[in-house]
């Protein structure tokens, strides 16, 4: 009698199973939390100059100035009366940094006089005038395709960015050399700096644009 049951038993506690399973309540479905466009400094940038003419992006990625900003640039970095010496700091500290990086990227040359302790994002166009990961030893004479190429090459760019980003402002405070066709954000002139400044060194040369 019993082993007639057992069967009938296991049918009908499967079917109370799936009916619990069934009247389970569904967990409410969460939407993955929307993705923002990616931003000028999100973008990745291949580099088209050989790598000794650029800091390593581990070590030294240029860092903006928290102070400097697109709201204030016409009282700070474009502003006539406003001058980079008011936050560079002292020989003395960018000396011993730029001994301490000249070993950390190993260079044969360790005559620091061969070297300008460079802001990667220069003081002008709003870069962080102390922080180590703003600065960088870099060469006055680097050669490449039997060119100069170094410190103050780099100069050149950072005069055009710097136009770029006080083109728009009245009565603005402009750097020696071109100015651009159109004004730049000053994010994206930092960009251009901390990415690629080899890059807009090549398009003045032929007197082209350099913008992002």
């Amino acid at each position: 009698m019993i082993r007639r049951w057992l069967p009938i038993a296991t049918i009908i506690g499967t079917v109370l199973l799936m009916a619990w399973f069934w009247m389970m309540p569904v967990p409410p479905q969460v939407a993955p939390p929307p993705t923002s466009a990616p931003t000028v400094s999100d973008r990745v940038v291949a580099r088209v100059g050989p790598p000794e003419v650029y800091p390593r992006a581990d070590l030294n990625p240029g860092l903006p100035n928290p102070d400097i900003t697109q709201d204030n640039i016409a009282e700070t970095i474009c502003n006539k009366n406003w001058k980079t010496s008011s936050i560079r700091p002292p020989a003395s500290y960018t000396t011993r940094i730029k001994i301490k990086q000249i070993t950390e990227y190993g260079f044969n040359d360790t005559n620091t006089r061969d070297y300008e302790e460079d802001h990667i994002i220069s003081l002008e166009n709003g870069g962080h005038p102390r922080d180590p990961k703003n600065l960088y030893p870099e060469a006055y004479d680097t050669e490449v395709n039997g060119q100069r190429v170094g410190a103050r090459e780099k100069d050149q760019v950072e005069n055009y960015v710097h136009n770029g980003i006080c083109l728009d402002i009245p009565n603005a405070k402009f750097s020696v050399g071109p100015k651009p066709s159109q004004a730049l954000t000053l994010e994206q002139g930092q960009q251009i700096l901390r990415t690629d400044w080899y890059r807009c060194y090549l398009h003045l040369q032929e007197r082209q644009d350099c913008l992002p």
